[in-house]
């Protein structure tokens, strides 16, 4: 996936069922549940594109395939 901007992957990790814990400056908190362990992981939201490798990152901290994201982008 390319070009996913911060907003829009915010929500759609909101709608697979992580909840904002805080926002510190420019990055948003996501806390939640994924296969029985408890999440806890940063997203930017001061670029307007995330770079991919930002993009993989959060997915892996989130337990969260790219199939999975691709229902609720």
């Amino acid at each position: 996936m390319r070009n996913v901007k911060s907003k829009k992957l915010l929500r759609a990790l909101i709608k697979l069922g992580f909840e904002v814990k805080a926002q510190s400056g420019t990055h948003v908190i996501l806390r939640g549940f994924r296969d029985g362990v408890k999440r806890t992981f940063p997203v930017p939201i001061h670029h307007q594109i995330i770079p991919i490798g930002t993009f993989k990152s959060i997915l892996k901290q989130a337990g969260v395939t790219e199939e999975e994201l691709k229902e609720f982008l």
